[in-house]
């Protein structure tokens, strides 16, 4: 009766060890990749403060006066694994608060929800590169990330590990001059962007923390670039706070979901398969 005992639990032991086993491996290749997607009902806010610095109609001269503008992000509908992300991008005068509808942008992208990219082959527009950075940069690393102000996809390229807010970053930086932005309407002069965006971005997962951009739109006048707009905006206060969360959040899942429970699964199962095993070879030999 023992050694029959001993021959059913190591049966059982053995099950239970391969099911864990195999729920460990499951979990690596398909179940933590879904939970790690970006969710259909996103619905994400992202503030900016700065300044805007345009030509005084009546004098000819350069004035400046605080900004600020919103950028909102909504979940709208998929198609082949691809999230419809619906985008607005709202300026107003800070210090009036009269919007400033010539910087006003809307647009839908089509996102892989796993990796980011931009699937263009959806896409209404067919854009290409990024939505949002990537997990997993580091150095020597460089990304294409799309650009609505341009409209295309701009390099972005590792420039060095950093410190904010106490958390370990990686600095990436786009920096384009002379982009082609067609005519004026008006002058019908060459009109060119100059663009530098500065990244702080969670290697872990892919938050940027904190964005800095300064743009510069001119008309071509000759062979001498003219200034008609320079803007200047970076991530609000609160806006950092509540990504920094974020990302520390998503640092937590990353350890729990991805790294330790499935090792768990796996290690528990291996242990009981061994058990298992042992107990039905001793069965054999005591039978």
């Amino acid at each position: 009766m023992a050694t029959k005992k001993l021959g059913w639990s190591g049966i059982i032991l053995s099950v239970i060890g391969i099911v864990l086993v195999i729920v460990g491996i499951l979990w690596f290749t398909v179940i933590f990749p879904m939970l790690a997607q970006v969710p259909t009902d996103l619905d994400k806010t992202i503030y900016f403060d700065g300044n805007l610095t345009v030509p005084n109609q009546a004098t000819g001269a350069m004035i400046s006066f605080p900004i600020e503008q919103i950028l909102q992000q909504n979940g709208n509908g998929t198609q082949d694994g691809a999230l419809f992300v619906h985008e607005t991008y709202t300026m107003k005068n800070a210090a009036t608060g009269d919007e400033i509808t010539a910087n006003y942008i809307e647009q839908t992208l089509a996102v892989d929800r796993h990796t980011l990219k931009i699937v263009t082959n959806i896409d209404e527009q067919h854009r290409s590169g990024y939505w949002s950075p990537p997990r997993g940069l580091g150095k020597g690393d460089s990304f294409d990330l799309w650009d609505p102000g341009p409209h295309q996809a701009l390099k972005a390229t590792y420039v060095k590990d950093d410190t904010f807010r106490g958390m370990k970053v990686v600095i990436f930086k786009i920096d384009e001059q002379n982009i082609s932005l067609g005519t004026n309407p008006q002058s019908q002069l060459p009109m060119l962007m100059d663009t530098t965006i500065n990244l702080a971005i969670d290697p872990k997962t892919g938050v940027v923390v904190d964005e800095g951009a300064l743009t510069t739109i001119s008309m071509d006048m000759g062979g001498q670039k003219v200034p008609a707009m320079i803007t200047y905006v970076r991530f609000a206060e609160r806006t950092i706070v509540d990504l920094v969360d974020t990302a520390k959040d998503n640092q937590g899942m990353l350890f729990w979901f991805q790294s330790l429970l499935p090792w768990l699964l796996i290690g528990i199962g291996a242990v009981l398969l061994i058990i298992g095993a042992g107990l039905m070879i001793r069965k054999q030999r005591t039978a």
